[in-house]
């Protein structure tokens, strides 16, 4: 299956600071395969600089690590990324995945690698895939595409 590295960026200013919004488009073939019924968030929480994103250094090693496990995830097609919020002191990434089993099978030797990390992961099901549509709608103005 053809996933799309199509990717908008739009901002919004929130209760917390600003947060750059990039998401993914192009998704309707992945979403309406019913292949990830599951949507995963890890939230990375930063220290960030006076606006709430990341430092340069921190930038490098969430960007460095996130590939690797990005890579990973779609390679095995465990999970595909839709999402990457930035701002307020955090980042997280949005993914929906074949199943939490898989998804943690997959990430938990990857996240190993680097140590103790400021992280927390959470699922939800949303095989309708709902969150990233509501992105897509807010954010795009294309609707599910």
């Amino acid at each position: 299956m053809q996933i799309s590295n199509e990717w908008f960026a739009s901002a919004e200013e929130t209760n917390m600071g600003l947060v750059v919004v990039r998401g993914r488009m192009g998704m309707d073939a992945v979403r309406q395969s019913d292949r990830y019924p599951v949507r995963v968030e890890v939230q990375w929480q930063i220290v960030g600089d006076d606006k709430g994103m990341p430092t340069d250094i921190e930038a490098e090693v969430i960007e460095r690590m996130m590939n690797i496990v990005c890579d990973a995830l779609e390679r095995s097609e465990t999970a595909v990324m839709t999402a990457i919020y930035t701002g307020a002191q955090q980042v997280r990434y949005q993914f929906y995945a074949s199943s939490v089993d898989a998804f943690s099978a997959a990430i938990e030797p990857l996240l190993q690698r680097f140590g103790n990390l400021p992280i927390k992961i959470g699922a939800a099901p949303d095989g309708a895939w709902r969150e990233y549509t509501t992105m897509l709608d807010k954010f795009c103005d294309v609707g599910g595409v």
